[in-house]
């Protein structure tokens, strides 16, 4: 129940207390994220439950490319160390950036970053997007642990304007919107 509770004050918790969040639990939260990043590019998906907290009853992650969350242990080691993986998948890669974190208990933090994401299927190309991502993860002996875990992609609007605003040559558009404006500000 408290979860679901955190779930809700997610945006408003991440807002408020940022500063409040000591840089050596930043710190310690960052490495989590980035051991994350590290276990998945090692193309041993399995070891990321590693970086789950085991003593959480209902651990929630939510994949982009999935319809629905994954709630529960069965349901997550089914997605990260089913019994045969995808011959599919030829590889993965993950970078993180743009890491916010707020501790809003003295074992539990909530994080919010970036992430570019890279795979490669089959005969095709490698495709790669970026994703928005939030988690929650407890403090346990062995150090900062995932609790739960969502992955926000943009929608295909704003998915879409980002692609088209990255084949714009800046440079050369500059000098003709500038002649453009000149012409505007000239007819008025």
């Amino acid at each position: 129940m408290y979860i679901k509770y955190l779930l809700c004050l997610f945006p408003l918790l991440i807002s408020t207390a940022m500063a409040e969040t000591s840089e050596k639990v930043t710190a310690e939260i960052e490495a989590a994220i980035h051991a994350t990043a590290d276990r998945w590019n090692s193309q041993d998906f399995a070891t990321v439950l590693e970086l789950w907290d085991t003593n959480e009853p209902t651990p929630f992650y939510l994949a982009e490319e999935q319809d629905d969350w994954f709630i529960g242990w069965e349901a997550l080691r089914a997605y990260l160390d089913p019994p045969r993986p995808s011959p599919m998948i030829y590889g993965i890669r993950e970078e993180m950036y743009n890491i916010k974190v707020n501790q809003i208990a003295p074992d539990l933090a909530m994080a919010a970053w970036d992430m570019h994401f890279e795979m490669k299927m089959g005969r095709s190309k490698p495709i790669g997007e970026d994703v928005r991502v939030s988690a929650i993860l407890r403090l346990t002996p062995e150090g900062w642990r995932y609790i739960y875990w969502a992955e926000s992609p943009l929608t295909a609007t704003v998915y879409i304007r980002k692609l088209l605003e990255q084949n714009v040559d800046e440079e050369k558009f500059e000098e003709v919107y500038e002649r453009a404006m000149k012409k505007r500000n000239e007819e008025k």
